[in-house]
């Protein structure tokens, strides 16, 4: 799947890559954020070994770390500043319409259905639909119909 995202234009990273990671950082303001226990306090730690941000163990249950960060910190790290956040359980996108969120899958531009205004969830001849588990990542596609409901 990771290559799948770069071929959208996303700059992909392992978490193992720290050199790559730390030159992303050099006169910029990064942000980590994500899902709680995602390892975003661990991977700071692990970039900047005189920093501390506290952590917890994995959960058995969960399959990731729990809950562990607090509140926002902001550090100098590589000539750039890193931001590290609470986690998250659940994100609300209601701010967005349906076609704002679908136009953010990029991957659907390579598409021309012949519908207009295209939603990609019913239409019988869809071209995004068809390319689901082809060409278009299922759990990519999956996601976009949780996060228009």
């Amino acid at each position: 799947t990771i290559n799948y995202y770069k071929k959208l234009g996303f700059k992909v990273l392992y978490n193992t890559d720290l050199r790559k990671i730390k030159k992303c950082f050099k006169n910029k303001t990064t942000v980590f954020t994500g899902q709680t226990g995602s390892g975003k306090s661990s991977l700071i730690n692990k970039l900047d070994k005189t920093l501390n941000f506290e952590v917890n163990e994995i959960s058995e249950a969960l399959g990731r770390g729990k809950h562990t960060t607090r509140y926002t910190s902001l550090v100098p790290m590589y000539n750039g500043f890193v931001l590290d956040t609470p986690g998250f359980s659940d994100i609300d996108l209601s701010i967005y319409s349906k076609e704002q969120i679908r136009d953010s899958f990029v991957e659907f531009k390579n598409y021309n259905c012949p519908y207009k205004d295209c939603m990609h969830t019913k239409e019988n001849e869809c071209k995004v639909k068809k390319e689901v588990g082809i060409k278009i990542l299922k759990s990519r596609y999956e996601n976009y119909l949780k996060f228009i409901k």
